[in-house]
This record gives C-alpha cells, structure tokens and sequence, in this order.
C-alpha cells in the first residue's frame, strides 16, 4: 500500500486532534475514589420533581415511543414560545423552534446553521470547551474574545468589534456564564446588538442558565436586543428543571432561517426523544416553584463560596449567575490541570482545571456549587487551605 493510500485510509485527523475534555478526565480520574467532595460537576444535584417524571411514564403508556417530527412535538414547541414571548414581550411563534437532544444539540445545529468552512466564529474566552469543539468540527475558525476578570468577566464590545473581519460569520455569548458565573447587564446587550446590526454578524446566544440569577438580576435575552434576523437563542430545560439527563434542549431562530436546523436534525439525531418532550411540557407547563427553590439553593450556595474566600484574591470576581466561580491559583502551579489532578488526591475534591475554558482562565480552577452545602463548605475551605500553603 502506497504512503498516500495509507494516509487516506488512516482515522479522521480532524476527530483524532480534538483534545479530551479536563472536566471528562477529572470525573474519570475522581470516579475511582471513594468519598470525593465533586466539585466538578455542572448540573443540579436535586431531582426532577415528580410530576415530570410521572408525565414520561404516562407519556410511555400512551405511546410516546415514536419517532416525532424533525422539529419536535407542536404542543412543546407552543410552549416554548409562549415562554419566550412571556419573558421577552416579543413576539415567538412555535414554528421558530426547534426541539434538540440537549442545548449541545441546539449551540451544534445553530452553528452548523450559519457557518461554512473557513468562517470565523467569535468565542468567549473562557468559555465552554464545546464551543470551540464544534467549530472545529464543522472547518470554522474559532476566535477568541476576551472575557477579563478585572471587567467582571465581561465582554468588551470595542474590543470585539475589532476582532470582525470580512471572513467573521457570528458572535457565540453566553450569560448567565460557564464558567464565569458572570451575567451580562442590559447596557452590554445592547451594545451587542448594536454590533450584529452594524456588521451583519449571527448572534447565537447561550442562554441555559437564564433562570439562575441572583440579588434580584434579571436575564437580558439577546432576543430582545439583536436584530431578529440575526438571533438564534439556545436553552432547555436541563438546568432550570434538574433534567440534565433527560437530554432535551431547544432553539429559537429566525423565522427565515428555521428550515435549516430542521433540516440538519435528520442527520443528526432525526428526532428528540418523544418521552422526554412530553417530560419537559409537563415542566413547563406545571407548578413553576422548582425554578424559584432551584435559585434560592443555588444563591445560598454562591454566598458560601463567597464566604469562604470573603478576605481572599483568590476570588475575583463575584458570580451573579449560573452554579460556577473560578477561583485563582497560585504563579508557580505548574498546569491548572496538575493544580487540580494534585488537589484531588491530597485533599480528595475535584475541580475543574481553567485551562480547559481558554487562556484567560488558565491560572484558575472553575469550582461548581452543586453539590450539598456541608460537602460544598468543605470542599471550598480545603481549597483554601490548599492555596494557603
């Protein structure tokens, strides 16, 4: 076989160089441990309310074991968008909305929706590690913008703009934020907007932590101040509903635009699972105060972690949103990775090394407070301690 033969026949290059995610590898690494404090984990450690779960079993018994439309259940859809409409004052119809496995399955199918090979897509730097995994994965350029902890972890819009270039395609935001926990203020909004309406970039806006605010912050969707022509939102109900495993996210596009992420479903996925749309309409269209406890517990867990680092640089910056803070390490750790790998098995709680968000954060560890407040004290003041020492 010739060299060239051999080269072909060889495994997908662009799949082989995706690098392995640090927060998978310090799950791995701290499932073979007995008794670890996880502070790693981003979802919800309560469980889905009953009523949910009920819904699916009745879902399964009257034969929700089919395939559904590309787009998802009509009834879910039309709730989604009385959702949307209802929190934004902007009209949302059902045929806006696609139904995904997981809001992955909405941020892949939003992007897959705009870019084309060799487009630039503008990431927030830190950022969730699947941003940037699926641009890359669909031949796009990622790029990119800073989020500085000394701003709070919040864009700058000038900043940004000079980053566009003729070959940028869309702008990816993510507030409430993983990892930040920061949430982006209305005047910052607005100037995104701004941004999309001047230069004609997508704005797909991650917006699954829109329900975990705190001291009395309110979400600014990016539905409400981006050109309608160039929005896509993504959400779910994972984390407001404590339904991370039942998989099942939504996105909110263009009216113009929709036939396309309904189009790639087919070869994607065909279809969200029937039972757990039926599972998430019951959420959705159930009592609401599993959302409110949800916030409250997340809040109250967010005080300790501010708390425990009250006098301490190691926490810069307060987190507003979402379940994470991110905590700084020491100058002369080597790696956060080896800082985290070293902290778990001296001190048995995980973490989540910040290299594995961008080079902004690669001085810090991301700490998720989900976890019960004992073992979240706990974890936090052996973190401390850490550090200290």
């Amino acid at each position: 076989m010739s060299d060239t033969a051999a080269d072909v026949r060889a495994p997908a290059r662009r799949a082989a160089g995706m690098p392995r995610s640090a927060i998978r590898e310090i799950m791995a690494l701290a499932a073979g441990r007995p008794e670890v404090i996880h502070l790693e984990v981003g979802e919800p450690d309560h469980g889905t309310p009953d009523h949910i779960i009920e819904a699916a079993f009745q879902a399964a018994r009257d034969g929700y074991t089919r395939y559904t439309a590309n787009n998802g259940l009509p009834g879910l859809r039309e709730l989604i968008a009385r959702r949307q409409q209802a929190r934004t004052g902007l009209a949302c119809t059902a045929d806006q909305v696609v139904v995904t496995v997981g809001a992955v399955g909405a941020l892949y199918t939003a992007l897959m929706s705009v870019m084309d090979a060799g487009d630039e897509i503008l990431l927030p730097d830190p950022g969730w590690p699947n941003y940037e995994a699926i641009v890359r994965l669909g031949d796009g350029v990622p790029v990119r913008y800073r989020l500085n902890p000394d701003n709070g972890f919040l864009p700058d819009v000038e900043e940004i703009s000079r980053a566009v270039t003729p070959r940028t395609k869309a702008i990816l935001i993510n507030s409430p934020g993983n990892p930040t926990g920061a949430v982006f203020p209305r005047e910052v909004m607005n100037e995104l907007g701004n941004l999309a309406n001047r230069t004609g970039l997508y704005v797909i806006s991650d917006e699954i932590y829109e329900d975990i605010l705190f001291d009395g912050l309110a979400h600014v969707s990016a539905f409400e101040t981006v050109p309608p022509d160039r929005v896509l939102i993504v959400s779910g109900v994972s984390k407001s509903y404590a339904m991370t495993g039942w998989r099942l996210g939504h996105l909110i596009c263009p009216p113009d635009l929709v036939g396309l992420p309904i189009k790639l479903q087919e070869p994607i996925v065909s279809c969200a699972s029937a039972i757990s749309q039926k599972a998430a309409e019951a959420a959705l269209s159930g009592p609401q105060n599993i959302v409110e406890d949800g916030r409250r517990i997340f809040q109250r867990r967010r005080d300790i972690l501010v708390e425990v680092f009250v006098d301490s640089p190691a926490l810069p910056v307060r987190p507003n949103g979402a379940f994470y803070g991110l905590v700084r390490i020491p100058p002369d750790a080597a790696t956060g990775l080896e800082f985290a790998k070293r902290f778990l098995v001296e001190e048995n709680v995980a973490t989540v090394p910040g290299e594995t968000f961008g080079e902004e954060t690669r001085r810090f560890v991301r700490v998720a407070f989900t976890c019960s407040d004992n073992d979240l004290r706990t974890g936090l003041t052996k973190l401390r301690h850490f550090l200290e020492r």
